[in-house]
């Protein structure tokens, strides 16, 4: 099986046509990794996985959902979107992924907010102008409980390299 950075270079050179979508995180280190399993970073994480797969199937009902109403999020793009701007992009297309893999660098609470931050390479599809170029970004996640439920309140992301 390939893995999504191996699928997200084999669609990048136009190898892969079509195939499995797929969504992943990974801990950059043991401490890490321990510190996902705290509550609070398990649940945060819980709900990152659900706005990753809303984000792979095109979910945009699921994707908005996982979006604090007052989201601000300083996109790849370099400029700032809203809450409804954000899920606007989705419903879109700008923002759907035939791959996201995250390897977190830190992962922790602050505030009552959990704070995951690290690496991510996501490869879009259309009507993305980026579509099949896979794209490194560093990332930013502030997630916070709303509702009772973990929701995304801020996001920075920044593109570091594009295939």
């Amino acid at each position: 099986m390939i893995g999504s950075r191996g699928a997200a270079w084999l669609l990048g050179v136009g190898l892969l046509a079509a195939g499995p979508a797929e969504a992943e995180w990974k801990a950059a280190t043991p401490t890490v990794a321990a510190a996902a399993k705290s509550p609070e970073v398990a649940a945060a994480l819980a709900a990152v996985e659900k706005l990753d797969a809303a984000v792979i199937s095109n979910d945009h009902a699921a994707f908005a959902a996982l979006l604090t109403p007052d989201l601000v999020v300083n996109n790849p793009q370099n400029s700032i979107s809203d809450g409804g701007a954000t899920a606007r992009l989705n419903a879109s297309g700008r923002i759907s992924y035939v791959s996201y893999d995250r390897t977190l660098d830190y992962a922790g609470v602050r505030n009552g907010m959990v704070v995951l931050m690290g690496d991510e390479l996501v490869v879009a599809r259309p009507p993305n102008p980026a579509a099949g170029v896979p794209v490194r970004r560093r990332f930013t996640d502030l997630w916070r409980k709303d509702g009772g439920q973990w929701r995304l309140a801020l996001r920075q992301a920044t593109i570091v390299s594009a295939r």
